[in-house]
């Protein structure tokens, strides 16, 4: 599945406008229970990485502080706007669509795009690990140069050991990922070439288990105890095109960005 950038700046700021979005400052839980009833970032030096919403992001040396204000506004849009439109927990399938898309909206070309059950190959695993080779899976799919791809998934695993130690930026992301009985999420590697253009490898995971979970990516689960399924997305932004997008983007989010984003050094 894939979807390809067709629309005019006109079209684009309209659609921005238009398009509803979930309250970033609730967690996943409330946000759920609310669909059953009717900025600019400030910090001077640049971390390597962020919790975007319920996206985890890692950026390898060289993405440059505009670039990286760019991926972290454009996917907590895209998150908050699927989040309104879809339920994560029951119609994730959907949720996935509707965040490619308006990725797409706003100047990302995804290359690839793909959605399956996910069955590990180990009895007991963590929701980290079973992430992390999803990402593999994404990187080598993307087909680029092997230092970049193996920096990409380095500095992944970096920043998911990472966040173990970081309360804030933790305890975000298990507000924004953990539903009532599993959860929603991403961890994307993000690389800037030396051209300018930016290439983002995505691994998402979601789960679903009659316990009450706790700890979405540390926990080790049985295989037998979760359904999971997978998700791999490789894209590459057009800045040109999200240059005509960044301010209403801004605007659109407002408060939202604040609450829903928090960057960490790793």
């Amino acid at each position: 599945m894939s979807f390809e950038t067709g629309m005019n700046s006109d079209t684009t700021r309209a659609f921005i406008a238009n398009s509803d979005m979930a309250d970033g400052s609730l967690s996943l839980m409330d946000h759920i229970s609310a669909l059953n009833q009717p900025m600019a970032l400030g910090n001077a030096e640049p971390a390597e990485g962020a919790v975007v919403g319920s996206n985890l992001l890692a950026f390898a040396d060289g993405v440059s502080r505009q670039n990286k204000e760019d991926v972290m506004d454009s996917l907590l849009f895209a998150t908050l706007v699927a989040n309104k439109a879809f339920n994560p927990e029951t119609q994730s399938a959907e949720w996935y669509t509707r965040f490619t898309k308006v990725l797409s909206a706003v100047g990302w070309f995804s290359k690839s795009w793909s959605f399956a059950r996910y069955r590990s190959t180990h009895q007991r695993f963590s929701m980290d690990q079973a992430a992390i080779e999803i990402l593999g899976s994404a990187i080598a799919a993307a087909t680029l140069p092997g230092p970049a791809s193996a920096a990409m998934l380095k500095v992944a695993a970096d920043t998911v050991s990472a966040l173990k130690a970081q309360e804030k930026p933790l305890r975000l992301f298990e507000r924004q990922t953990k539903s009532h009985n599993g959860a929603n999420f991403r961890i994307g590697a993000c690389a800037e070439s030396a051209d300018g253009t930016v290439n983002l490898a995505m691994g998402a995971v979601n789960f679903l288990t009659s316990s009450n979970v706790t700890d979405v990516l540390f926990w080790e689960w049985n295989s037998t105890e979760v359904r999971t399924f997978r998700g791999e997305n490789t894209l590459v932004l057009n800045p040109r095109v999200y240059a005509h997008s960044r301010l209403s983007i801004q605007q659109k989010l407002g408060n939202n960005a604040k609450s829903a984003i928090e960057e960490f050094d790793i």
